[in-house]
């Protein structure tokens, strides 16, 4: 009786296991579908709209790193760069060493003239990409871009 009611207890949590998990990657592939239809719209310069489809699909998917930095996007292309910040670390607090957020938080330093938190990213992207990388080159390249324009603002004496 009671190895009947452990087998019909382990049955059942293997079928429920089997279920979440299809579940699971049915909303991972709605939440990933959403975000090409997001992208594109971003490709479009529809940001607000953009924002939309990322939203929903991290409702989807709420560890989903793309919706999340694209929300940053959509968000900062709509003149928040604050809250696009927010995503950018929420991207991060999942994926602390993604490149891509990273490179978009930096960038979003930058904006918001945090000189120090900018050159922090930099400095671990250039301990993840010992070989350098894309997200490098393009931190570096704003870093540099940022120090020409302050040099330039600063008086001559």
């Amino acid at each position: 009786m009671i190895k009947k009611a452990i087998f019909s207890a382990a049955l059942v949590t293997a079928i429920s296991f089997s279920a979440v998990g299809e579940t699971d990657g049915k909303y991972r592939n709605i939440s990933r579908q959403l975000v090409a239809e997001a992208n594109i719209a971003m490709g479009a310069e529809r940001a607000t709209d953009a924002q939309l489809l990322f939203e929903r699909a991290l409702t989807a998917d709420p560890a989903n790193i793309e919706a999340l930095l694209g929300l940053g996007r959509s968000h900062e292309a709509q003149g928040r760069v604050g809250r696009g910040l927010k995503y950018y670390r929420q991207a991060l607090e999942i994926e602390p060493n993604d490149k891509v957020a990273l490179e978009a938080q930096a960038l979003a330093f930058l904006k918001r003239e945090m000189l120090d938190r900018a050159d922090a990213n930099r400095e671990k992207l250039a301990r993840l990409c010992p070989n350098g990388c894309d997200a490098l080159d393009a931190v570096e390249s704003a870093l540099e871009a940022y120090l020409a324009v302050d040099k330039i603002k600063e008086p001559k004496q």
